[in-house]
């Protein structure tokens, strides 16, 4: 682990939180999650510590965490929401409009924050099924903590220009978590967020090239369309898989999430456990 060449890291917090690790038994080569390996999943741990983070703000690592949390919530699953942001309190403010409107199920809030991150992250890990982490949209101390433990860097992206001149930077990231990871190594599996409905198969094609110039990086299969549905989810504060009367739209929205959460966690409710895309 190359500690000495990496300051931005609070050593005796990653040391803490690899022991840990290790003590608690905590498998944390999870990174090779996903549908393709739901045949393996019995080998693994049933907890994951989820990262949604980037370098750039507005591409929906919000939405993302908190549609995903609830979702995960909703197949029974005891979530918790972190809100590692240091600058905004999105999801905080997210989840205490939901408490108001009494939403059920209720799903646990909290901020986290610095170089104590990781450590923080381990220790609340302990008392949930699922950690979902909610990073700021810029190169922060939280975020580069959050991936040096945890099993999965879902990274939202629309593949403009201006968001795909931000994949040097997420590249840095992450080999900077992976020099301190060990055999662990993490992929970022970047997530098709907030396209246009009529360049699906483009969108694809400038994901797929992106994750092959930039190593350590993979696609996920299912991609969020920019739909109205979630900004009227986020003013109720619910996921949009738990609008009512839905229209088509808003069930495409709301399959899209469902079939993110069964890629990213598997299909069964999390109590029968064991061990696509979104149309157009």
């Amino acid at each position: 682990m190359m500690l000495a060449n990496l300051d931005w890291a609070d050593r005796t917090a990653f040391s803490d939180s690899a022991s840990g690790l290790a003590g608690a038994d905590y498998n944390y080569n999870y990174s090779c999650y996903g549908g393709a390996h739901s045949s393996e999943r019995s080998k693994w741990r049933q907890m994951m510590i989820l990262v949604c983070g980037g370098v750039k703000g507005g591409t929906g690592k919000t939405t993302t965490a908190v549609n995903l949390g609830i979702e995960r919530a909703r197949r029974g699953a005891k979530v918790l929401l972190v809100d590692a942001d240091p600058d905004q309190e999105s999801l905080t403010d997210y989840i205490a409009n939901r408490e108001e409107r009494k939403a059920e199920p209720s799903v646990s809030v909290i901020q986290v924050k610095g170089v104590t991150t990781s450590k923080s992250l381990v220790a609340l890990s302990k008392d949930y099924d699922d950690v979902l982490v909610d990073c700021g949209g810029f190169d922060s101390v939280e975020l580069r903590q959050a991936v040096l433990i945890c099993q999965a860097w879902v990274v939202p992206l629309n593949p403009t220009q201006m968001q795909v001149w931000t994949m040097p930077k997420l590249k840095e990231v992450l080999d900077g978590a992976n020099a301190m990871r060990g055999e662990a190594q993490l992929t970022a599996y970047l997530l098709g967020m907030r396209l246009s409905t009529n360049s699906l198969n483009r969108a694809r094609s400038d994901l797929d090239a992106v994750a092959q110039e930039f190593e350590g990086f993979g696609v996920l299969a299912t991609v969020i369309h920019q739909r109205a549905a979630f900004e009227r989810a986020e003013a109720l504060g619910l996921a949009v898989t738990e609008l009512e009367k839905p229209s088509e739209s808003d069930r495409k929205a709301r399959d899209a999430i469902a079939m993110l959460h069964d890629e990213l966690f598997g299909r069964q409710p999390i109590a029968q456990r064991t061990g696509g895309s979104d149309g157009r």
